[in-house]
């Protein structure tokens, strides 16, 4: 769930300027669902965001991260995005705040593969396994 919370850090450029909340990221991922040909069954992955084992679940991950600008054209992560979606989840927790950008600081430049879907879940799995190793836990968006 943290990188859907840093994602959608996952409330991106689609919502831009506006306050997000998980009943619009939700409804991104579903407009998302239509255009990977996702099922049901590989939304609810991406919504509590558990691995992406298939392709079909990485390129979800991937368009809810490009509708929420946390991932650019080009397939690399938006760190100063992030951090505007960031200071909307800490929601003023400044230590959780601090936690989160530590987590984007650990993964915003990491060498990811040039497709798209599988960049989308190597920025996932990086800032799952470090939300989790210093203790990141932002509710939902």
């Amino acid at each position: 769930m943290k990188i859907l919370n840093i994602c959608l850090i996952v409330c991106v450029a689609l919502i831009s300027n506006a306050k997000c909340n998980y009943e619009e990221a939700k409804a991104v991922a579903n407009e998302c669902k239509g255009e990977v040909g996702a099922t049901d069954d590989e939304l609810e992955t991406i919504l509590k965001m558990e691995a992406a084992e298939t392709t079909t679940e990485k390129c979800l991950g991937a368009c809810v991260m490009k509708r929420f600008g946390a991932m650019n054209g080009d397939g690399k992560f938006d760190r100063e995005k992030a951090m505007e979606i960031l200071a909307i989840i800490a929601d003023g927790n400044e230590e959780q705040h601090a936690l989160g950008v530590e987590v984007l600081d650990a993964c915003a430049d990491i060498d990811v593969n040039e497709d798209h879907c599988e960049a989308a879940e190597e920025y996932r799995t990086c800032m799952h396994a470090k939300a989790k190793e210093i203790g990141f836990v932002v509710g939902r968006v």
